[in-house]
C-alpha cells in the first residue's frame, strides 16, 4: 500500500462483466455538486454577518459558482466534467487529482479499471484537479473539452496525460539530473522539439483537432481548468479532504483506493 491516498494495486484489465450495484444511493452527500441533478450546489465561501448585511443593503446576493460560471456555454461540464457514464446515473465517483503527485496516475488506473465493470447507466465518473504545478490546470481543461466535444475519449486522455507527466519527470531527471516544476506547457518537455502534453494529444483524438483550431482549444483549456480548480477546492473542503489524489464514492471518501474498493462502495 502506498502512502497518501492509500493506493492499492489495480491489477490487470479487470473483469469484463458488469457488476450489479445498489439500485439507489442513500448518502445525502452524493451528487451534492452535480449541476445535472441539482439546481443549487454547496457554496462554502466565507460570508461574514457584516458582509451579508452589506450585500442585502446594496440589493446584492451571495455569489455562487453556478451564478458566476453560467455565462459560459459549457459551464456544467466545467464544474462537473463527466468522463464516463450518464451525468444523471445514480452512483457517483468523484476523482480529485493533483498532476504533480505521482500517485495520481495509480489512482486513475484504479478508477479506469473500475469503470470497465460498471454500466454507464449505473455510474458516472466526474473529474477535478487542484495541482501544485500550474500546467496541471491546462491538462484538466483539455480533459473537460474532450469530455463533451469527443464523448467517450476522456478516460483514455487522462490515462495518457498522467502517464506522460510522470514519464517526462523521469526523463528530465535522467537527462539533466533534476526536474523542473511544470508551470507552463514548455516546462513539461525534455527536448526543445517536444510537443507539450495536451498539444500532442490533439492529433490522437477522433477526429483530431484541426491545426487552425489548436490555439482556440488551448486557450479554452486554460480557462475551463481554472473554473474546475475552484470547484475542486470546494469539494475538498466539503468532504474534509486534506491531500490529493482522492476518490469519493457515493458521498464517502475512500481511505484506500483500488478498483475493488471503488466497486465495493457502490454495492
Amino acid at each position: 500500500m502506498l502512502t497518501g491516498c492509500g493506493i492499492t494495486g489495480s491489477g490487470g484489465s479487470g473483469p469484463a462483466e458488469k457488476v450489479a450495484l445498489a439500485p439507489a444511493v442513500q448518502n445525502g452527500k452524493a451528487n451534492a455538486f452535480n449541476p445535472f441533478m441539482r439546481e443549487s450546489l454547496p457554496n462554502l465561501r466565507d460570508n461574514s454577518p457584516e458582509g451579508q448585511a452589506m450585500l442585502q443593503q446594496m440589493g446584492g446576493r451571495t455569489t455562487s459558482i453556478e451564478g458566476e460560471a453560467a455565462y459560459r456555454p459549457q459551464w456544467k461540464h466545467e464544474i462537473y466534467p463527466v468522463f464516463y457514464g450518464d451525468p444523471t446515473a445514480p452512483h457517483e465517483v468523484l476523482v480529485l487529482l493533483d498532476f504533480a503527485s505521482p500517485q495520481s496516475e495509480k489512482v486513475w488506473q484504479a478508477v479506469a479499471e473500475a469503470s470497465r465493470s460498471v454500466s454507464p447507466k449505473q455510474c458516472k465518473i466526474a473529474v477535478f484537479a487542484n495541482s501544485k504545478e500550474y500546467y496541471g490546470t491546462d491538462l484538466m481543461g483539455m480533459g473537460i473539452w474532450i469530455s463533451y466535444s469527443r464523448p467517450g475519449q476522456g478516460m483514455a486522455y487522462m490515462s495518457y496525460a498522467l502517464s506522460r507527466w510522470n514519464e517526462i519527470k523521469a526523463a528530465q531527471k535522467k537527462a539533466r539530473g533534476r526536474v523542473v516544476a511544470f508551470n507552463n506547457e514548455y516546462d513539461a518537455t525534455v527536448k526543445s522539439t517536444d510537443f507539450p502534453i495536451h498539444y500532442s494529444y490533439m492529433t490522437k483524438l477522433h477526429p483530431p483537432v484541426a491545426s487552425s483550431e489548436e490555439l482556440v482549444v488551448a486557450k479554452y483549456c486554460y480557462n475551463a481548468g481554472n473554473v474546475n480548480l475552484y470547484q475542486a477546492q470546494q469539494i475538498e473542503e466539503f468532504f474534509g479532504i486534506k491531500h490529493l489524489p482522492a476518490v469519493v464514492v457515493d458521498g464517502s471518501v475512500l481511505s484506500s483506493v483500488s478498483a475493488h474498493s471503488i466497486l465495493k462502495a457502490m454495492e
